[in-house]
């Protein structure tokens, strides 16, 4: 999957690569600290050990894993990232929110934008090609979550027309529930 520019203050968009693994986890950890949704005990648990071969655990299962890189002091920097999964056994809590109607169903997950490079217009970008993959990919349906605390996540996935379907709880954490039924001439945000 080739890169994906945007002029001059470019956003490109790529495939993660194995050597990405540890500014995924930092990038995993900072965001979701900045809005008090990192669950340490799970992180030591192994939650988050499908960052360490993200070809394995998403794109060799009909999924993918993008990243979203800018220019920082000359130097290609992850700044954002998020996966594609098929709706199955892992898959964290929006699978019961999937029907049989719904046709085949991926979910969104580790939607994440450095702080400092939020409100830029860069989970727009990549909540856009995730979309498109999943076209690519055959699913027709999509469903994600997020965490009560992150407004701006509600309004992103709103923004683009996915509806909140359900709120439940995991941990100390109220984790809402969203669904989108993919058009294949939706070209994504209105």
């Amino acid at each position: 999957m080739p890169a994906d520019d945007a002029g001059p203050d470019a956003v490109s968009v790529r495939r993660a690569e194995p050597t990405d693994a540890p500014r995924l986890r930092e990038l995993n950890e900072v965001a979701l600290r900045q809005v008090d949704a990192y669950a340490e005990d799970a992180v030591e648990e192994g939650m988050d050990d499908d960052l360490e071969d993200v070809e394995a655990n998403y794109v060799a299962v009909g999924g993918d894993f993008l990243v979203a890189e800018v220019d920082v002091d000359s130097h290609a920097t992850i700044v954002g990232m998020g996966a594609l999964e098929p709706v199955g056994d892992h898959t964290f809590k929006a699978d019961r929110i999937v029907e049989p109607a719904d046709g085949a169903t991926a979910e969104i997950t580790r939607m994440r934008v450095a702080p400092e490079f939020q409100r830029r217009g860069i989970g727009t970008r990549l909540v856009e090609r995730l979309e498109t993959r999943a076209r690519e990919l055959g699913y027709e349906t999509i469903v994600l979550d997020t965490t009560a605390r992150q407004d701006g996540a509600q309004r992103l996935y709103e923004g683009f027309g996915y509806e909140h379907e359900d709120t439940v709880q995991w941990r100390e954490y109220e984790v809402m529930l969203y669904k989108k039924a993919l058009d294949t001439d939706d070209a994504g945000a209105p």
